[in-house]
């Protein structure tokens, strides 16, 4: 999308990223690659597929992209 709608493809890339920052989250949970990387581009909040987030709830490794601060503690999301 990013390649053959370039235009289209900023203005969403906008939009999401001042929505997202106005939440202040933690993570960046998004089932897309495309999405992941275009949004992990514009702001410095790690992002990971909804998959490795889900893993990690239920007592998989914690995903790269949290792994940068080894200081960081490794606070396993709970599912409600």
């Amino acid at each position: 999308y990013n390649l053959m709608q370039p235009e289209i493809s900023a203005k969403l890339k906008e939009r999401k990223i001042k929505t997202l920052e106005a939440k202040s989250p933690d993570v960046i949970a998004a089932g897309n690659i495309g999405c992941m990387m275009q949004i992990g581009s514009g702001t410095g909040v790690p992002g990971v597929h909804s998959v490795e987030l889900l893993d990690w709830a239920y007592g998989g490794p914690k995903p790269p992209a949290l792994s940068r601060d080894p200081d960081a503690p490794a606070q396993v999301p709970r599912l409600r």
